[in-house]
This record gives structure tokens, sequence and C-alpha cells, in this order.
């Protein structure tokens, strides 16, 4: 928009409001100016789509209704009950920061305190702040950059300082121009953004800022913002094995590797090269957590499945394993001391989904509660003088 001026800000402005108070998703978290469960909502929509946090929000907000509830949590329920979101970190991150409001007694009442809370970035306190307590502030999201440099045709890659600084700067002109509460205007500049300004064919058509907006007058919304060159995804072939005593717990082990670090999973590991899922089975159970694993049969217990992590393209197999027999002389009954010695557990398939477990592990304990009988194959497991069978 180059020198765009003041008239037109203001028409985007109350155009897009316009917009917004007939368009807005009637959303959970809009339903509050609660400065606990605004926060809750943004840490979620961090890197994840409305959709897929809607109903995870209620159901968080549900079990910790207030930030003492969370702070007095034990880390390994808060994970549990964010398990499937992914990012681990950023419950983590929310349940110190939890901690820290709790000990002063309350949130910080200002944007530069909420922006020292672990895991509390720019973005985040600006959204909060705007919305909790009517601070002025510009909150810049993923969708609110898209809009700004379309309609400022502001040239340059998100991350870099020579497109940051001038989009913030416009969008704090649009933010002067609202005639709106703070919190109002930014939610409807992502609202525009998520779901008409969308990255690949945007829905220009629609807008209410179309006419006031520079890359559509160039035909070039497309090339604003520049896109970094996409990376090629890895694949990537993991082994996992399924171990089962003789009540039909499986063991799990608490993962001590980041990402993922302190979630639960299957004992196994990524194939290196060439080899087979078994030999990877067998090496990697005894290199994280010194697991003397044998797989029970060739054959795959479960069906192989795919999951994507980032630029990660995993295929997933799980096999039937059983620990090697004990020695002469050693006690016979020793299910338990792998577990012990290796920090692991032992966990009935049903039981998985109230773990602070992985989406890997969610999925291989859905696929084998859901197994068809006839698809079972019946192959030994735990040491001992007599292996019970795999568990039906």
């Amino acid at each position: 928009m180059g020198s765009r001026t003041a008239g037109a800000v203001s028409r985007v402005a109350a155009a897009t409001l316009d917009w917004f108070r007939q368009n807005r998703r009637p959303l959970p978290f809009r339903e509050t100016t609660d400065p606990y469960r605004v926060w809750v909502s943004e840490v979620m929509l961090q890197q994840t789509r409305v959709e897929a946090i809607t109903a995870r929000y209620r159901e968080f907000v549900a079990r910790f209704p207030d930030v003492g509830t969370l702070a007095a949590a034990p880390e390994d329920e808060v994970l549990a009950a964010w398990a499937g979101l992914g990012y681990y970190g950023r419950a983590r991150s929310l349940h110190r920061a939890a901690r820290q409001v709790a000990a002063a007694g309350a949130f910080p009442d200002d944007l530069a305190g909420f922006r020292a809370l672990p895991g509390v970035g720019e973005y985040t306190a600006a959204a909060v702040r705007s919305i909790a307590a009517g601070e002025r502030v510009a909150a810049v999201d993923g969708n609110v950059r898209r809009v700004v440099a379309r309609l400022f045709a502001v040239p340059g890659r998100p991350g870099r300082r020579a497109f940051e600084y001038p989009v913030r700067r416009r969008a704090e002109e649009l933010l002067a121009a609202a005639e709106a509460p703070p919190g109002e205007w930014n939610q409807a500049l992502m609202e525009l953004g998520a779901l008409l300004c969308a990255p690949a064919a945007p829905r220009c058509a629609d807008c209410p800022a179309a006419a006031e907006c520079r890359a559509r007058a160039l035909g070039a919304t497309d090339r604003f913002p520049e896109r970094p060159p996409r990376r090629p995804p890895v694949p990537v072939r993991l082994a996992q094995g399924l171990v089962f005593d003789g009540s039909g717990r499986m063991l799990v082990f608490r993962r001590r590797e980041t990402p993922l670090r302190g979630l639960w999973e299957l004992p196994g590991g990524d194939c290196r090269g060439g080899e087979s899922p078994a030999a990877a089975l067998v090496r990697e159970a005894r290199a994280r957590y010194d697991l003397p694993l044998t797989p029970a049969t060739p054959r795959e217990a479960l069906p192989s499945f795919r999951h994507a992590v980032m630029d990660r393209r995993i295929t997933v197999f799980t096999l039937a394993a059983y620990l090697h027999e004990p020695g002469p002389g050693a006690p016979a009954s020793a299910p338990s001391v792998p577990s012990v010695r290796s920090g692991g557990c032992w966990v009935r398939p049903e039981a998985v989904s109230s773990l602070a477990a992985g989406a890997i592990l969610r999925k291989t304990a859905a696929l084998w509660l859901d197994r068809r009988p006839a698809s079972r194959a019946r192959v030994d497991t735990l040491p001992g003088h007599r292996r019970p069978p795999f568990p039906p």
C-alpha cells in the first residue's frame, strides 16, 4: 500500500469489524475474558488448528478450571490431559507458568510481566492482555502477518526483521484506527486470516478489505508474504515391541529423549538404513532401556500405520516380543524386574488413554483393542517356566 492514507486504513478497520461481528465463529474461549482461560486457549492454538482444540479446550478447563488447580496438579496429569495435541513443551511451560502465577497470587498486570512467564511469547502476551485486560496492543500471529503483508504488500519473509518491523507497525496503525476494544479487533483480524485470507487460494471476493488490498491489486496474493522453501519430508521407519504379562498388561516406558521427553511409549526406536524392524527393535530396546527383547515372530502383531511429526513421515511397525529367558538360578517370576530397572510400567491397553502418552502409543493401543480375533497371532511373551500366550 506504500503511501496508504489514514482514511483507507480506517475503511479497512471498519469493514473488517463489521464482517467479524456478522461472521465470527462461536468458539468457547470467546465466551470469557478470564485471563486463565484466554491464556489456555492461546497456548493450545499455537501450531494447532481451531477445529482440533475446541473440544479439548472444554475438557481441559473442566479438569483444571482455574490457575490454582492447574498449578497444584502433577505434571503427569497435565500431560495426560494434553495428550494428542502435540508439542508437549507447551503443556510443560503452561504448568510451570501456572505455578508461578499461583505463587504470586495473581496474573501479572501488564504486558511485560505476562511476557516474562515461561513459554509466553510476544504474540501470546499481547493476545491475552488485549482480550482479558483491554490493553491496547496489537497481537500479531501468523494469520495477522499474512493479512497485513497482503494489505500493505510488505515484502520479505516472516521471521526476518526487514519483514517483521513494518508488519508490526502497520498492525499498530490498524489497531489505532479500529473503533473497538483491542481484544475484539485483534480477534477480527485473526479471524479474517483464518477464514478468508488463507495461505493458498484466498477468498478475495468475500473479503471486506479487498478494495484496499495492495497484493490483490497487483494480482500477487501468492507472493505475500514470501514463503520459505519447503523442506522435503523425511521418511522414517519406527519399530516398537508389544510385550505383555500374563494378565494382559503391556510394558511401556517413559521416554528420556526430546522430543516427547517424559511421555510413555513402547520399547523400540528408529530403523537404521536397510535394517529390519526386528533388528531395530532388539538394538533400540537394549540401547534405550537396557531391555533384552526378542521378537516373538517375524510377522507384525498389528498392521503398520503412518504418523507425521513436522517433516518426519513415520511408518510404525509393531512386533510382538518377549524378554530373554532368565539364566540358570535366576528367579523365574521377574516380569517386574525390567520395569524397575529401566523405569518401565505395566499398563492395560484400555488404560493408555489416561496416561501421558504420545499419539503413536495411543494409536497402537487403539489398534490392539480393535483388532479382529481372526488376525491375532498367538505368540509367547514374558519369561518364566511357562510363558503365557499373547492376550486374547
